[in-house]
């Protein structure tokens, strides 16, 4: 791959986790690079850790940390992960690094980095387990065996913010005796100019009682 063309995939890797970032109040992120190449993913929900030498104790960890490189190959080569905070996990190493493949995801160069995120959330909240592909046997006999403990951990998917606007809904202004055309923008970035022709059989307005603002309805 051209380098031209390993930037525009950087590029759209981080417009994808600023979108992801939007969308979710679990992910957040750090980015190194120009483009990036080097990130700082950040989970806010509820997993499982234990530390060494502390027998088969475990505990809860409400902030994960991982650290994501993209190599110079990439995207035919996947990217590298490690946990740097404690977590728990059958597929995930002691050293915390994670082969994406242990956790149902083989690489493929269409892997967009958001969907990798949303597969880490999936292992850090322990949705995702293999027992057949196991690196951390003491996990993966703990969980074998363990009866107490509910998964998954948290039952929240990564993308867990819905958005607050109605795309059905569309609001225009009344000025005076006329009603202004304002250009509306509704789901999807499609543009809709309205005014008083734009009601048909299939639509209903409903004027507001102050004069200001009103609402059309459109089924």
């Amino acid at each position: 791959m051209s380098d031209s063309a390993r930037n525009a995939r950087l590029q759209a890797d981080l417009e994808a986790l600023e979108s992801l970032k939007r969308d979710s109040s679990i992910f957040d992120f750090e980015a190194s690079g120009h483009p990036p190449d080097r990130y700082t993913l950040i989970f806010r929900g509820k997993s499982i850790k234990r530390d060494p030498g502390v027998g088969i104790e475990v505990e809860y960890l409400e902030l994960h940390r991982c650290d994501l490189r993209l190599p110079y190959s990439y995207p035919d080569r996947p990217p590298d992960v490690r946990w740097i905070t404690s977590i728990f996990h059958p597929n995930i190493s002691f050293s915390g690094f994670i082969n994406l493949r242990d956790v149902g995801l083989p690489w493929q160069s269409s892997i967009t980095l958001d969907e990798v995120c949303e597969r880490l959330w999936d292992a850090t909240r322990l949705e995702y387990i293999d027992m057949d592909r196991a690196v951390n046997y003491t996990a993966r006999n703990w969980y074998k065996d363990q009866k107490s403990v509910e998964l998954p951990t948290d039952e929240r998917a990564l993308r867990d913010r819905v958005r607050a606007v109605n795309p059905n809904v569309i609001r225009y202004e009344r000025r005076g005796a006329q009603r202004a055309i304002r250009p509306v923008v509704i789901d999807q970035g499609e543009i809709l100019y309205i005014g008083d022709e734009t009601a048909t059989s299939n639509a209903v307005r409903e004027d507001s009682s102050d004069g200001g603002e009103d609402i059309l309805y459109i089924e």
